[in-house]
């Protein structure tokens, strides 16, 4: 009796294993990606060592050679002249000196928030450095036509170009703006400053992880490439109550340092700024949602089981 006992408890563990894969297997995703800007190598010398580029001319001072008689005059020769000029060079030097230390903190992103992202220095941002930055959003079955959406920019959208993905990224975030009242639970992370091959690995370590969360891939674009699933799925018993998106885009320079987002002002905030990056300092962009099709379900418990880092906005 005792072996009969363990005999059916083994059998409906087993049982409830493979109608538990059954159910998960279920799940549908789709995506699109490019990473066009992270193959641009940063500027180098000739011996192959990093060369910032300062797009600001030479920071050394060359103090002209008048010496201290100023042509034989002295420096009182010139009735004043002589000691405005210094003053004048030395405020000139003084100038460059500040400039010299205002680039090298604006490089490092120290003064991104003083000087904003788009001013005169933005050519000194150094072109080996990445920032990474993920956003996730739950959203309600009233925004289920992103589905649709979301397939038609993958299977018509350039990927093969930083400018293609821009415009990808910028339409991503509009449709995302346009149904932000469906949007119930949200997390945002932001890394930064990254090697490039660094952050391009943790690019590609993120949206891994999330592509992994399904198990049938209905379409997907990259880097120019699209390939659709034929495979069709059951159509399912529970009733689709969330879709997923994740955005995860890398870029040249900082966006902003979000560690957490807990209203939809935040929210809306973080998307139209990750929407607006441009193509010169994109990259590379991911964009994923699941489920991908109409049939397939998410549900409340399914959405905390699979991304229990939501919070609730």
């Amino acid at each position: 009796m005792r072996f009969l006992r363990w005999a059916c408890v083994t059998l409906l563990a087993v049982w409830l294993l493979a109608t538990t894969t059954e159910a998960f297997a279920r799940r549908s995703g789709g995506s699109f990606s490019g990473r066009g800007g992270f193959r641009s190598s940063p500027t180098r010398s000739p011996s192959g060592s990093y060369r910032p580029s300062y797009g600001g001319g030479s920071n050394v001072i060359v103090m002209p050679g008048f010496g201290w008689g100023m042509g034989g005059y002295g420096i009182g020769g010139f009735g004043g002249m002589g000691s405005l000029l210094m003053l004048g060079m030395l405020g000139l030097a003084g100038f460059y000196v500040f400039r010299s230390f205002r680039n090298a903190a604006r490089r490092s992103g120290g003064m991104q928030g003083a000087y904003g992202g788009h001013d005169d220095y933005d050519q000194d941002v150094r072109p080996d450095r990445a920032y990474v930055y993920k956003l996730q959003l739950a959203l309600g079955r009233s925004a289920r036509g992103l589905q649709d959406r979301l397939s038609k920019f993958a299977e018509e959208g350039d990927t093969s170009s930083e400018s293609g993905l821009a415009a990808l990224l910028s339409q991503t975030a509009l449709e995302l703006t346009r149904e932000k009242d469906s949007i119930r639970y949200a997390g945002v992370l932001s890394e930064g400053p990254l090697p490039l091959s660094q952050g391009e690995s943790r690019t590609n370590s993120l949206a891994l992880a999330e592509r992994s969360r399904f198990d049938v891939e209905r379409v997907r674009s990259a880097d120019g490439t699209v390939r659709k699933a034929a495979e069709v799925l059951p159509e399912s018993a529970e009733v689709l109550e969330f879709i997923v998106v994740t955005v995860i885009v890398a870029t040249r320079q900082p966006v902003g340092t979000w560690k957490e987002v807990t209203d939809h002002t935040q929210v809306e905030s973080v998307i139209t700024a990750l929407g607006a990056v441009g193509p010169q300092e994109l990259l590379g962009l991911e964009v994923i949602w699941t489920p991908a099709d109409p049939t397939d379900s998410l549900t409340q418990n399914d959405l905390f089981a699979s991304y229990p880092n939501l919070k609730s906005i």
